[in-house]
């Protein structure tokens, strides 16, 4: 038989059964033997040598839109800029760069680095007079100049309004000092979303560029967000189609829409709410699909607005917000569960966990069927949260990444010992749950190496421990990566592992992360990714 490709390395499978394999072969993207290659000939051969071969790696919550537009924007990420000093210097200098009345663009600032935010005030000194919107590292929260509050009607900062949902933050005489946290954004961030098609083709082909580099051949995209504005339409889905068509965005991608555009239809559908047509999680194809739908629950905890029971330190009045309020959720988790959809809630502080917990029991309860019911993040988690989510069968999706990249702020806002439920690894997969791997990018960085590494090791970019004990093995953490990202999304069939049937997504490395030093993880990268037996990234002789 005549085949595509054979492809020769020291294959790590993720199939506990044949875990090692030696070739693999390849024939119209899919693998169609692994080792007996008895009676194929191939019409390319390709061969690693000694390198570690894995599965393709699979981002289970990165905003690839939102990424794209990050790597376009003044990047304010720390070490990138380490004061606020540094920060306007950074947006004065892109200010200058373009015309009058263009939108000044900066992303990825962290108020616990650089000593507090960046304020309405200095953002005007720095913009001549065009309108300026950064977001803070968390997407929860933005900084606004008085040109921004303007456009959307404001007189001035004076007459910017609250907004159910969110929190204005203002001085002594009222008017906004431009820190906007959740809803309270909303209005700013969609008067800068609108950006053309062309804008939004090439954001998603610098975050495809990236995932290839850092071996992600499958990414879920949790929530479609363009210009930092929440929603779905049809033209927002043609411009992934477009991506796709044209090569531009090779990962396969898996998005979701945000549950406010989600409504019942006219005929046949009491109590369901879901897309027009009926459309529901798993319609689509190998490289794009739709998968969960989105709520977005609470807020961020480095921003501290996550909803919690106990206040954060220092904050006697501060247990944060919920976005989407308690009796809601107990609605609309069930009506989109009877129509169909998986659901995936944003859920970070330990009361929005529960409140989470409570409607996807309801649901449950309501129409009892098999799903894959997910909560984002799951970060402050107690133990009977734990217990409570394995029986429902719940896939939590926790970022191991945040751990050196927020570690050091989440142990002062909430303390050493609340810290110890927070981000679990080891005592979710003790309860039986089948947890992925991701990096909530742009919030952190996509490299998967690095939120294995912390996944592993559990220490703050300081040094301190974060709930050691809490720690996987390499092993534990790269199948997180590989099949449970998968599993996450219905797609562990497809993806995941390497054997035959499976689409043939692989990432050949640099060291082999099953034998390196656990301290040593974070240094290793790709060297190729391979898609659907394409080589998009690197090479192999």
């Amino acid at each position: 038989m005549k085949i595509d490709s054979i492809w020769h390395g020291r294959f790590w499978t993720g199939n506990p059964d044949a875990p090692e394999a030696t070739s693999i072969a390849v024939h119209n993207g899919r693998i169609v033997a692994v080792d007996d290659m008895d009676g194929l000939s191939a019409k390319e051969e390709f061969d690693f040598g000694e390198k570690r071969v894995i599965p393709g790696l699979h981002d289970a919550h990165h905003h690839t839109m939102g990424t794209g537009e990050q790597l376009a924007n003044v990047d304010l990420r720390y070490p990138t800029v380490t004061n606020l000093d540094e920060l306007y210097a950074s947006l004065a200098k892109r200010a200058e760069s373009l015309p009058t009345g263009a939108w000044v663009r900066g992303s990825g600032y962290d108020q616990n680095r650089l000593g507090g935010h960046p304020t309405a005030e200095g953002l005007d000194k720095v913009t001549g007079g065009r309108p300026a919107i950064v977001e803070h590292v968390s997407h929860h929260m933005i900084v606004a100049n008085t040109a921004a509050f303007e456009l959307v009607g404001a007189r001035g900062r004076e007459g910017y309004p609250d907004i159910p949902g969110g929190r204005v933050i203002r001085d002594a005489r009222g008017r906004a000092e431009g820190l906007l946290q959740e809803n309270a954004g909303d209005p700013i961030q969609l008067e800068a979303a609108k950006i053309t098609e062309n804008e939004s083709l090439e954001a998603l082909r610098l975050a495809s560029e990236q995932s290839l580099k850092y071996g992600l051949t499958s990414l879920t995209e949790p929530g479609i967000i363009v210009g930092g504005a929440l929603g779905l339409n049809s033209p927002i889905i043609n411009v992934y189609q477009s991506a796709i068509a044209q090569n531009a965005l090779r990962p396969r991608m898996t998005i979701m829409p945000f549950h406010h555009v989600l409504h019942e239809l006219e005929l046949n559908s009491e109590g369901k709410h879901t897309l027009d047509l009926g459309i529901r999680t798993g319609f689509g194809g190998d490289r794009l699909r739709f998968g969960p739908v989105k709520i977005v629950s609470d807020g961020s905890l480095i921003g501290r607005s996550a909803a919690v029971h106990e206040c954060y330190c220092g904050e006697s009045a501060n247990r944060g917000l919920m976005v989407v309020e308690p009796e809601e959720l107990l609605t609309i988790i069930p009506a989109h569960h009877r129509a169909g959809w998986t659901v995936a809630t944003h859920a970070i502080g330990d009361r929005a966990i529960d409140h989470a917990l409570d409607g996807i029991a309801a649901a449950l309860a309501d129409s009892p069927r098999s799903a894959r019911h997910r909560i984002e993040h799951f970060a402050i988690a107690t133990d009977e949260q734990v217990g409570r989510a394995a029986e429902l069968g719940v896939v939590p999706v926790p970022q191991g990444v945040f751990i050196s990249e927020f570690g050091d702020g989440i142990l002062t806002a909430i303390g050493e010992e609340r810290a110890r439920g927070t981000y679990r690894m080891r005592s979710l997969l003790d309860a039986g749950m089948v947890v992925p791997g991701s990096t909530d990018s742009p919030v952190s960085d996509a490299n998967p190496f690095v939120s294995i590494h912390d996944l592993v090791n559990r220490r703050t970019s300081s040094g301190a421990d974060f709930a050691p004990e809490e720690q996987v093995t390499i092993t534990e953490a790269l199948h997180a990566y590989t099949y449970g990202s998968a599993y996450a999304v219905d797609r562990e069939n497809e993806v995941g592992t390497l054997r035959v049937g499976q689409l043939a997504d692989f990432v050949a490395l640099s060291e082999d992360i099953l034998a390196v030093e656990s301290s040593s993880i974070s240094s290793v990268v790709a060297t190729a990714t391979v898609i659907g037996g394409e080589l998009l990234y690197g090479d192999a002789k």
